[in-house]
């Protein structure tokens, strides 16, 4: 197996391990929301108050999903609407204090979770996977138009 094909079976592992990882934290942390729900008050505690153009670009989503979750962390009081200051025709999505305690309380659960399943790691261990790891992310998104280029190709 080329190397290629041994990194994206790691990765695929990852990403369902991550997805059980993040379901625990959701459930631990008690915040009665689906995990797309979990991940938009999550971005918007990173951000800050934004429109939902912005929430969608930086989620990586079609604003339309991005819409409807917005609408139900809205109903159950984690997000609300409020005039943007620097334009009148504009609306800033903004958390709540509900949504500022959900949002660093599964954050809070992800880091003890990863603390539990890793206890042979040191500190620099994770440093330095999570530098791998944002080395991978910057070249995915700075790479990614050589995608449909190759493609083309093919």
């Amino acid at each position: 197996m080329d190397s290629h094909a041994l990194l994206w079976g790691e990765i695929a592992a990852l990403v369902r391990g991550l997805k059980d990882l993040n379901n625990h934290a959701i459930a631990a942390a008690g915040i009665r929301l689906e995990p797309a729900g979990v991940h938009v008050i999550g971005r918007l505690a990173t951000l800050g108050p934004v429109r939902l153009t912005d929430l969608a670009h930086a989620l990586g989503l079609d604003p339309s999903s991005v819409s409807r979750q917005v609408t139900a962390v809205e109903r159950a009081g984690y997000v609300r609407r409020e005039g943007d200051p620097c334009d009148g025709r504009a609306t800033l999505l903004v958390l709540t204090e509900k949504g500022q305690r959900a949002a660093a309380s599964v954050q809070q659960k992800r880091a003890q979770a990863l603390k539990v399943l890793t206890p042979g790691w040191s500190d620099t261990d994770h440093e330095e996977l999570a530098a791998r790891l944002a080395r991978l992310n910057h070249d995915l998104s700075a790479n990614g138009h050589l995608l449909a280029a190759d493609l083309e190709t093919a």
